[in-house]
């Protein structure tokens, strides 16, 4: 779905696992008098490459990214493969590490307990952990259950499979050019916190934003500040791309 607008500057929308283009409707929103919005489907691939050449194959010859948790992976996967073609990035709560082992045993564990029936127990889970409890958003606990009860467990195993398996991106990091804008929530997980901060140190053109009382899903837990700063951003850097 796009937005039928006179901009020839495009932003490539990527939501993370067990997420949908709700995740971003806020920003969608707050962007589109300013550009053309995008969303491509990669629901079917199975592997975070895979995702990203998708993406790479449907997408405009240059374009802008705003990724978030797993669509954060396919942004860097992106950079890696076609740096060229992105004149800016937005990256949210996200991590340029490969899996840890322990997270592979809990993903596993995770599909195990979705293909023995216990759907709902597990939703709670996922939602208390990616949603902060200081979070001032009535509607963000809700809004990504939601989102997570529309994906099949295929759709679920896929994405999870995908996620383990993502490369490493450290090494890269160095190599990226464009304007990157990292976003994270005060009160997300240590893991993706420093990760976010790993990517702020290691590109040159980067800058970070933390928002307080805000989870792993700042465009839903603080959407009008979230939408306000890649707004900000993109217009700085669709200014000075080349």
């Amino acid at each position: 779905m796009s937005s039928k607008i006179n901009s020839k500057e495009s932003v490539v929308f990527v939501p993370g696992a067990l997420c949908s283009e709700e995740v971003f409707a806020h920003q969608v929103a707050g962007i589109s008098p300013s550009f053309r919005t995008l969303f491509i489907d990669t629901i079917q691939a199975k592997t975070i490459t895979e995702m990203a050449e998708t993406l790479l194959t449907h997408a405009p010859s240059r374009f802008a990214l705003v990724g978030i948790s797993m669509g954060g992976y396919v942004a860097l996967e992106v950079l890696r493969i076609a740096p060229d073609r992105v004149w800016g990035a937005v990256l949210i709560s996200t991590t340029p590490r490969a899996e840890t082992p322990s997270q592979s045993e809990e993903r596993k564990g995770w599909i195990e307990r979705i293909e023995s029936g216990q759907c709902e127990d597990l939703i709670d889970e996922i939602v208390d952990a990616c949603v902060s409890n200081n979070s001032t958003s009535n509607d963000a606990r809700r809004c990504f259950r939601e989102m997570v009860k529309t994906h099949s467990l295929d759709t679920f195993s896929r994405q999870m499979a995908a996620s383990a398996m993502r490369p490493n991106f450290q090494e890269g990091l160095k190599d990226i050019r464009c304007p990157v804008l990292l976003i994270s929530g005060s009160d997300d997980s240590e893991y993706f916190r420093n990760g976010v901060q790993e990517i702020s140190e290691s590109v040159i053109s980067s800058e970070i934003l933390i928002l307080q009382n805000c989870g792993h899903l700042p465009t839903i837990e603080s959407a009008s500040s979230t939408t306000k700063a890649i707004n900000q951003f993109l217009l700085r850097a669709a200014k000075c791309k080349s």
